[in-house]
């Protein structure tokens, strides 16, 4: 077991997972995304923020999509902020705060086996396997390639586990860290990158959530945890049909109030109105996909708690009642499916769309990938974790999140690239063609540099081949 220094063990709470707990917003993993993600407001509303430590890199992590969308049409200016990003992350850097180990510990595109399997060590074998030119510049690293999103997901993976580089934390993976420092409280949120991502993010009607063997060696390893870690919270999976990414067909019908199917029903016909791909799938598809995500849940709980000696340490986070209730998407509107702040703005579960001067017009809860939260996105789930702990702890009582404050927190809310009400039709037009639907529509240079720049970026959080 690798020693870990005595001001890093015990900590108050760790988190471990995927991107909707490191933070990840518009296919972006930065600083100032992570240090405001679902973890992180837990710990501020239960007063621990000060020693709950998020990744804290310098620049982000190759993609940073909404800056690019605001240096549109200069796409020379893109590729060399992304130039930058390359040799900044190929030099290993460490944490500019010298923090040694972080305590959200969540890698973006985890799967589950990735919790125990993943570590330093892996990342950096794969980065070193990578094949290179004459001059040692990585082949497969060209912008958006093949191979881009495995490369994030490794130099991330690098960072998040030890961003010091120590050789005596290289093997330890997500889970290997909560075993060597023992935190009280351990947060869970993974399984989206098992099989629910694209059916969501490319619309694939016939995907499935692929889960029960490494669930079950994920179960044995969280289990296994020294009996310090007192409380363990197991995230489980939205319904396709409450993401807002899968938008129903025709376009905005989802605005006719008077019309919308109500809960629990569909429409005819839904598409990914983000993505790399293009796809669509019926509503009768889209209502057996929610049933088999309902499947997945109800086994994951059963196999989570057969696996348990002390059941009484592993609670549940019902993440998709969560997002179920705030489905206005296919519910007429009410008081308790949306949320309405005080400056008058509503924030729903539709695509997000951009309005006049840069504001947001629609949508909200999701960013500009329409899979993953805003800060106020982040704070419901936060919210719903803090439920859980304040029923799960006697004595516990964690301050309430503002919603407004996390509006005012969010700066894609509070300043959407203007871009944005140009580009995302354009590349779900491009992406339509590209699938043989219709003749593409992007015909000047700076509509293709704006489709490179979407493609670049979807390819961004990518999973690893094999």
């Amino acid at each position: 077991m690798a020693k870990i220094p005595d001001d890093y063990m015990r900590p108050e709470m760790m988190a471990i997972g995927d991107s909707l707990y490191q933070g990840v917003r518009s296919l972006t993993i930065k600083n100032g995304l992570n240090q405001l993600s679902a973890p992180a407001q837990v710990a501020e509303a239960l007063g621990i923020r000060h020693r709950f430590a998020c990744p804290d890199p310098r620049r982000p992590v190759l993609v940073d999509m909404e800056a690019w969308l605001r240096l549109f049409p200069d796409l020379g200016a893109v590729k060399a902020d992304l130039a930058k990003n390359v040799d900044y992350w190929f030099a290993k850097p460490a944490s500019p705060s010298g923090c040694l180990l972080f305590d959200n510990v969540a890698v973006a595109s985890a799967t589950i086996a990735d919790l125990y399997s993943h570590s330093w060590q892996s990342a950096d074998d794969y980065l070193k396997g990578l094949p290179r030119g004459a001059k040692g510049k990585i082949k497969k690293l060209e912008f958006g390639g093949l191979e881009f999103g495995a490369i994030v997901q490794a130099l991330n993976t690098r960072f998040t586990l030890n961003p010091s580089g120590r050789r005596a934390f290289r093997e330890l993976t997500q889970v290997g860290l909560a075993a060597a420092r023992r935190p009280r409280r351990l947060l869970v949120n993974i399984g989206a990158n098992n099989g629910l991502w694209e059916i969501a993010f490319e619309a694939n009607p016939r995907g499935r959530v692929v889960y029960r063997r490494d669930l079950k060696m994920l179960a044995g390893a969280l289990n296994a945890l020294p009996p310090e870690v007192e409380h363990i919270y197991f995230n489980n999976l939205g319904l396709p049909s409450s993401v807002p990414n899968l938008m129903p067909l025709p376009d905005h019908v989802e605005l006719d109030e008077a019309n919308k199917p109500g809960q629990g029903k569909y429409y005819g016909r839904y598409e990914n109105r983000f993505g790399f791909g293009y796809g669509s799938m019926t509503g009768r598809q889209l209502e057996r996909l929610d049933k088999h995500l309902r499947e997945v849940n109800k086994e994951a709980c059963k196999i989570l708690r057969d696996a348990f000696d002390n059941r009484a340490r592993l609670h549940f986070v019902d993440l998709a009642e969560l997002l179920s209730s705030y489905d206005s998407k296919h519910q007429k509107r009410t008081a308790s499916n949306v949320v309405k702040l005080a400056n008058e703005k509503t924030i729903t579960n539709v695509m997000i769309e951009a309005g006049l001067f840069g504001n947001f017009r629609r949508g909200g809860s999701q960013d500009l990938d329409g899979m993953h939260p805003t800060v106020v996105g982040y704070a419901l789930m936060a919210q719903r974790v803090l439920d859980t702990i304040a029923a799960a702890e006697p004595g516990v009582t964690p301050g309430k999140i503002d919603l407004d404050a996390a509006f005012d927190r969010d700066k894609l809310l509070n300043g959407m690239p203007d871009i944005w009400s140009l580009g995302l039709w354009l590349w779900r037009d491009v992406r339509r063609a590209l699938a043989g639907h219709a003749a593409s529509p992007a015909k000047d240079d700076d509509e293709k540099a704006l489709c490179e720049i979407m493609a670049a970026s979807a390819r961004g959080l990518g999973r690893r081949a094999g």
